[in-house]
């Protein structure tokens, strides 16, 4: 009995450790569980305080965006110059900065074959000409200015043709400044490169009075806008030259052996002041009208004896769109030159114009014809004739082909026909200066 009593107290007193022991082990993972639940409040306070930071960080990100576009959308905006006008505050993207900086460069290729047969060609032309090859670097320095260079290739020469610098509003009266080498601003066509004529050539005007490349000479001119009655304003400019028209090589190369001894604009030995006054206005919905006036003098020689030459010209263009169709449209230019020369022995007095009528019919497709009549600047009594039509096919803004048929009559040399096929490829984004597009 003593042995069943003795395992019996043993047994109960082992259940009693037991007992105590599960109810200190239950007592350490209540506190475990109280401490996890602590940690767990602890960390669903730290969640809700990065909620409140993100949606504060998202707020300026959303502010931030809306500076981003806002900048975006004023440098776009054109400021009549031609550049992009920059916004306000000082936050400009990468692709802004970097397009600040890296100028935009193009290379135009200009190749012209004569077709026309050898008894009627008017001069020693090649065959098969590469009239020109012109680099273009165009570049804004700043918010305020400007600078391009244009290296030409012409006949085996290659030079810089242009390299100016533009600057904006930098006088009085928001009058903006040029300086360095670059085509003078007489007339409608003389800005324009040959590539980027509406014919092939330029008019007899432009080839007797001012060259066959055009007149570029080295100076500083100056040029704004006045107010006017109607919309648009006034556009002015004035220029001073050194009177050394820039050329090519020889350009009597290209000229009739009648033609070499007159004397032309590149025979300027003197400074030589330029001036022009030009107006568009609207008459009607579809019709816009532009008209120029243009102003030149200069001596032969620098010689207070030497005659001063005097050149003047007057402008008009019609641009009319009375189809339904907006490709379609009418161009009806015409411009005239009046030269006087007066000295001592010299006194002569010359003129020339010419009008031509363009059409587009097809949205790659135009046609047109041209009449030119120039009397040469020192023997008026010379003059020549030329009846010109051409069709022109655009295959893109950098791939364009001619066709263009040409009857020249002299009452000093022999008459002329020609048959000319020009491809213009440029590589390339080629834009021209605002007001020097034709």
């Amino acid at each position: 009995m003593k042995k069943v009593a003795y395992y019996t107290a043993g047994i109960c007193l082992w259940l009693a450790a037991s007992f105590s022991a599960a109810e200190a082990q239950e007592a350490v993972s209540r506190e475990e569980i109280n401490a996890l639940k602590k940690e767990m409040q602890e960390m669903k306070a730290l969640v809700g305080e990065l909620k409140t930071v993100i949606k504060q960080q998202q707020g300026i990100i959303t502010d931030l965006k809306k500076d981003v576009h806002e900048n975006e959308k004023a440098a776009t905006a054109d400021d009549g110059h031609g550049r992009k006008e920059k916004a306000k505050d000082e936050g400009h993207d990468l692709e802004e900065i970097l397009g600040n900086i890296k100028p935009r460069i193009s290379a135009t290729g200009d190749f012209v074959a004569n077709l026309g047969d050898d008894k009627h060609m008017p001069h020693d032309y090649d065959r098969f000409d590469l009239r020109g090859v012109d680099i273009t670097f165009i570049g804004e320095i700043d918010d305020a200015a400007r600078a391009v260079f244009n290296l030409a290739y012409h006949e085996d020469d290659v030079s810089l043709e242009e390299g100016y610098l533009d600057v904006w509003k930098i006088l009085p009266f928001k009058t903006d400044l040029r300086l360095g080498r670059f085509r003078t601003n007489f007339g409608l066509l003389n800005t324009i490169h040959p590539h980027a004529l509406m014919q092939v050539d330029y008019p007899a005007i432009y080839r007797v009075y001012l060259g066959h490349e055009g007149y570029i000479d080295e100076g500083v001119g100056i040029s704004g806008e006045a107010p006017s009655l109607w919309s648009n304003p006034f556009k002015w400019s004035l220029q001073v030259l050194n009177g050394e028209r820039h050329e090519h090589g020889d350009d009597g190369e290209h000229e009739d052996e009648d033609e070499k001894e007159y004397k032309r604009l590149k025979d300027f030995n003197d400074t030589v002041y330029v001036g022009r006054l030009a107006h568009k206005f609207q008459p009607a919905e579809k019709l816009s009208v532009d008209w120029g006036l243009s102003g030149l003098t200069g001596r032969f020689h620098d010689d207070k004896t030497s005659p001063r030459y005097y050149l003047e010209g007057i402008d008009l263009t019609f641009n009319w769109h009375p189809f339904a169709e907006e490709y379609k449209r009418i161009r009806w230019q015409s411009e005239a030159f009046f030269s006087q020369t007066n000295g001592r022995d010299d006194n002569e007095h010359a003129y020339g114009y010419y009008s031509f009528l363009d059409y587009r019919f097809a949205p790659k497709w135009s046609a047109g014809t041209r009449y030119d009549y120039a009397q040469l600047p020192l023997e008026s009594g010379d003059h020549l004739r030329e009846y010109s039509a051409y069709l022109t096919h655009l295959y893109s803004p950098n791939n364009r082909v001619r066709l263009q048929l040409k009857n020249s009559q002299r009452n000093y040399g022999k008459e002329a026909n020609e048959i000319m096929l020009e491809w213009t490829f440029t590589l390339g984004k080629h834009a021209h200066i605002k007001d020097e597009e034709h």
